[in-house]
């Protein structure tokens, strides 16, 4: 057989195929397209908001979420860390130390400094967290382990706290620093005697 005949045969093939199964297949194609469509948007959308938690998340969460990626494309921290530095390195560790207080540290944050001076012994944390969730965290932590609370300082861009419990005091100062992130400073601090005339 010469082409031309076979080009005939096959045209001829094709035209016998009847006018509901041209829309059936037409039909079948347009639903994949559409399908396709859909998981191109759905995986534009979770990469979108990893993006936006790795941005504005806390170290431990952008830690978990590179670990993530990294498991399923082998050698993706190296090739992120080419475009967003950040990403490539470890995320910070605590300093040397220890934490202070009855009340935990917050989750997410970093002990950044520590220093003991005489009796005195200060400790800085910082990182990404809610303001207002940090505040309620240590202001109901200290008065749940029966201290008192007397606010020596507050503005918008943070406040101070004293928290006194028998001979036990703390200063607590939490400010905001710029990019959503915060820093918590506490400070055991002796209390003076008090002496009571008679």
């Amino acid at each position: 057989m010469n082409a031309p005949t076979l080009i005939t045969k096959f045209a001829g093939g094709i035209m016998q195929i009847r006018g509901r199964t041209w829309i059936a297949l037409g039909l079948g194609l347009l639903t994949l397209l559409a399908l396709a469509i859909w998981a191109v948007v759905a995986l534009f959308g979770w990469l979108w908001g990893q993006g936006k938690t790795l941005a504005t998340g806390t170290p431990e969460a952008t830690r978990v979420i590179v670990e993530q990626v990294d498991q399923i494309i082998p050698g993706a921290r190296e090739t992120l860390g080419e475009w967003l530095p950040a990403l490539g390195s470890e995320p910070p560790r605590d300093v040397s130390g220890t934490d202070i207080g009855p009340v935990a540290r917050f989750p997410g944050l970093v002990r950044a400094h520590w220093q003991r001076t005489g009796a005195e012994t200060t400790v800085r944390y910082e990182g990404s967290a809610d303001y207002h969730a940090v505040l309620d965290h240590y202001a109901g932590g200290f008065v749940a382990n029966g201290f008192a609370q007397s606010v020596l300082s507050a503005t918008l861009e943070g406040e101070r706290h004293e928290y006194r419990k028998d001979a036990e005091r703390v200063i607590l100062t939490l400010d905001r620093l710029p990019q959503g992130r915060i820093r918590v400073t506490l400070a055991a601090v002796p209390s003076a005697p008090t002496f009571e005339g008679k």
